[in-house]
This record gives structure tokens, sequence and C-alpha cells, in this order.
């Protein structure tokens, strides 16, 4: 097999037999060394139009136009698509739907062939939903580099963006530019570095903490983040847990799901309930007493009673207290 792979490597095919191959009925060669020349007429034929097409792009560059792609030859990079919220793209999918393409996909290409998106991937998902194969794109001015760091900087400036998904954009661009503090991304950004360091909050919650919120993207903010990651350090971590899980079942709100990691997971002791009785006078009540811990109530029916019984209460109660002396 490796001797009959090495002859099929060595062969090239003319523009003739290329054509012949890739014009036969699709039958699948049965052969080695014919798979492997049915592979390599139809690879070089896809890189002549991947070639085709960068000639015509850095064409229409120069003349200011544009060249239509197949949507198949469009790559993205992770980390490069810029936010828009679910209703705008709707909106720009319905309006796609009945009008041409203004602006164009800007694409750069790809040393392993195809083309990778700069901007414009939710002008191509459109396309793609609408079921068309081609979308008009331009060669981008940018590097690689500079779209990566433009779709970084601008989806954390972008208000419509959850602070969890910021975190995830940040910390992804930590790491591909280690030398870069939180001060110099904040001047770069132009955010303050408290509120970086408040993002990069979400890094210090437990695992199974982040899971949840990887699930519910919105569920919790920057600075309720930080104060959980905080309690975390303080030992509170199963408490931190049960929070955002009570908050990921709207139990609590932010606030509240707060307030329950900073409290005390032991049970509080029950108060004492209030006891009463009354006194009565053939049918009616002629007072009330509640008492409930050390303090005891009486509620007469009126003034004049309480008034007329009140020397009585005082005489008993200290005779009461000459009994119990030590």
């Amino acid at each position: 097999m490796k001797n009959f792979a090495s002859k099929a490597a060595n062969i090239r095919l003319t523009d003739e037999e290329a054509d012949k191959a890739q014009n036969r009925a699709a039958t699948t060669p049965r052969t080695a060394p014919g798979q492997l020349m049915h592979l390599q007429a139809k690879s070089e034929q896809q890189q002549d139009e991947i070639d085709r097409l960068r000639k015509e792009l850095q064409e229409a560059k120069q003349m200011g136009g544009t060249v239509d792609v197949p949507l198949s030859e469009l790559h993205e990079v992770p980390g490069r698509r810029r936010y828009m919220a679910p209703e705008k793209y709707a909106e720009l999918r319905d309006n796609l739907r009945h009008n041409k393409l203004i602006h164009p996909v800007v694409v750069l290409p790809r040393a392993e062939g195809g083309f990778e998106i700069i901007s414009g991937h939710h002008r191509s998902d459109a396309y793609r939903e609408l079921g068309r194969e081609t979308i008009r794109c331009v060669l981008g001015e940018a590097t690689a580099e500079e779209a990566d760091e433009g779709a970084f900087f601008a989806n954390l400036m972008q208000s419509d963006l959850t602070d969890y998904e910021k975190y995830i954009g940040l910390k992804r661009f930590q790491t591909e530019h280690p030398e870069m503090n939180r001060a110099t991304v904040a001047e770069r950004v132009g955010i303050s570095p408290s509120h970086i360091s408040a993002l990069l909050s979400f890094d210090r919650l437990p695992p199974d903490v982040r899971t949840i919120l990887e699930a519910n993207i919105a569920l919790l903010g920057a600075n309720a983040a930080a104060e959980f990651a905080v309690l975390v350090e303080a030992g509170k971590r199963d408490r931190v847990l049960e929070a955002v899980q009570r908050l990921a079942d709207r139990r609590l709100d932010q606030s509240q799901a707060v307030k329950f990691a900073r409290s005390s997971d032991a049970p509080k002791k029950a108060t004492p309930a209030a006891s009463s009785f009354k006194i009565r006078s053939g049918k009616t009540t002629w007072c009330d007493v509640r008492s409930a811990k050390n303090v005891m109530r009486i509620e007469f029916q009126s003034e004049e009673i309480a008034d007329s019984v009140r020397d009585a209460i005082r005489k008993h109660l200290e005779q009461l207290a000459q009994t119990q002396k030590p």
C-alpha cells in the first residue's frame, strides 16, 4: 500500500485528465492508486478554484470591487465574531431576504485553503439560513491579529453583551497576550482596571458554579461574581454554590443570592411563640394576658378597671418577691 501511495504521489494529472476525472460518472475507484488519483484530481481542482478566487479578490480590491465567494469556502476563527443581539440578527436576516447585501463580507486567505472571515459573520450566517450558496466578499486590509483584537475590544465595549461573555473574551485575550497586564488591557479598552478585575472574578468561582453560568450566561453580573469569589475564598464555597443554584431556579434574585451566601448556614433558633389567656367575669372578658419570654402584658377592658387593680397587682408582686429572696 505504501508503494502504491508513493507512486501515486508522483503522478501529476494534465488539465485534460483532471477534467475527465471530474466529469466521469460518480463511481469510487476500487484500487488504492485509483482512489488516490481521484482524490488528487478533486483536491487540485478545489485548490485551483481557491487560487482563482484569491486572484479575483486581489484584483477586486485594487479596483474597489467585490467577488462572489462560495459560503463553503468561508471559515470562522474562534473569538473573532462580534456580538449581535438575537432580535437584531432576526432583523438582519429578514432584511437580506428581500434586499441586496450592502456591506460585503471582509475576508483573508487561509494557508490551508479557503478564507477566514474578518467581519461579516452574521451576514454569512443569514445567507446560509436563507439557502444562498455565495456571498459578496472583499479582501481585508487588517492582519489576522488585528482582526482578532478589533473583535475583542468591540465585544468588550458592547453593552448588550453579558458580563460572563465579556469574561470569556477577556480570558481568551489574556491567554493569547500574556505580556499584557490588566492595567494595559484596561487602558487599551478604555474601562477602569477595577472593572477588568471584576470581570475576571468569574475565574475565581468554582467549576460547578461556572457550569451553571455557562448554561445561564445572563445570570450573574461581574460585581456579584466578585462578591461570590471573596466568599468562596473565605470558605463559603458550598453556600455560594447553593446561592447560585437558587438564583438559576429563580427562587432568589441576584441581591438576595449574595445575601444568602453571606449569611450563616447554621439554622436560627426558633423564637418562642407568645402565650395568652383571658380572665372572664361571667360571659365577658375582664382582661387579656399575653406573655413572651420575660415580658407579660395585661390589657383590661377599661382604664377604670386598670386603675382599680393596679395597687392589688403591685402588692401581690411585692409579696412574691419577698418569698423568693435568696
